[in-house]
């Protein structure tokens, strides 16, 4: 009788497994492997009883087809059931339990269920794919977190960007033998993208260091990047460094004079930095009177 495992524990969760037919432990899952599942007996409790997930799941909602693929959920709680399957076998079936805690440790939701991994794609580890699959994957990745941005998930996004740049700073130093100028250039400028994306997310948490210093790394790669100066402008007005905000700003509006929002982001910081003036020039004043 196999008895229940710990998969991950902390403070607000846990994670548990328990084997009820074991499988062939020479195959499991790695990132990127193709699951097929047969999900069943769910139940979701709290303290109260039964209760509905009220979650955009994608595992567990009605319209799931019983593919996961390890590595591309995005939901919490889905990739909390990933890491289930990643601690499973070719052919097991398992009881996995999942258990949300409370600050004062009560249970907020508890899911039960039986999961039957039937069949499983062999995958090469991440260490050994090549450049352009470590490409493919990152666009993969960015291309499905400006879809979550727009839907408004942004930590969700968040997480897509940055795996995505992880893929990307796998394939360094970039070989000339082996990787195209043109190449070279298409990897640079999703890095550049994903860094104005990244700092995207911060800026809507108000989180103005961090995405300073995501800007300042697109714009080494590309001075003149629109995006990238835009948003190190609204990170420095963040922060209330004005004389720097300032000055990127104008640097697109020199770069686009059309802009509008980088116009609107002008007339305010013209105020802002006028009052600075006039406040110096009094002290200045005071100072030789």
């Amino acid at each position: 009788m196999h008895e229940e495992t710990i998969v991950s524990s902390r403070p607000d969760r846990e994670i548990t497994k328990k084997i009820i037919v074991p499988g062939d432990y020479s195959l499991v899952p790695y990132e990127e492997s193709r699951c097929t599942i047969i999900l069943s007996d769910v139940k979701f409790t709290n303290t109260t009883g039964d209760s509905e997930l009220d979650l955009e799941s994608r595992i567990f909602s009605k319209n799931f087809d019983g593919i996961v693929i390890i590595g591309d959920s995005d939901t919490y709680i889905d990739k909390d059931f990933e890491l289930i399957l990643q601690q499973m076998c070719y052919g097991e079936t398992c009881v996995g339990r999942i258990v949300y805690k409370n600050s004062i440790s009560e249970v907020v939701q508890e899911i039960l269920c039986q999961i039957e991994l039937k069949e499983l794609t062999e995958e090469q580890l991440v260490c050994d794919w090549s450049w352009a699959r470590l490409y493919e994957a990152a666009t993969h990745h960015k291309e499905r977190g400006v879809l979550l941005v727009k839907e408004k998930r942004v930590v969700d996004a968040f997480r897509r960007f940055s795996k995505a740049l992880k893929l990307l700073i796998a394939i360094e130093p970039l070989d000339p033998e082996a990787i195209s100028d043109e190449s070279a250039k298409e990897i640079i400028d999703l890095k550049v993208k994903l860094y104005n994306n990244l700092a995207h997310c911060q800026l809507q948490f108000n989180e103005y260091n961090a995405a300073l210093e995501l800007c300042n790394r697109a714009i080494k790669l590309d001075p003149d990047n629109l995006k990238a100066l835009y948003r190190r402008c609204v990170s420095y007005h963040g922060l209330k460094i004005y004389e720097e905000a300032w000055q990127d700003i104008q640097r697109v509006l020199v770069l686009d004079p059309n802009d509008k929002a980088a116009r609107n982001k002008a007339s305010e910081l013209k105020v802002i930095v006028g009052e600075i003036n006039e406040k110096y020039s009094s002290v200045i004043k005071k100072m030789f009177s």
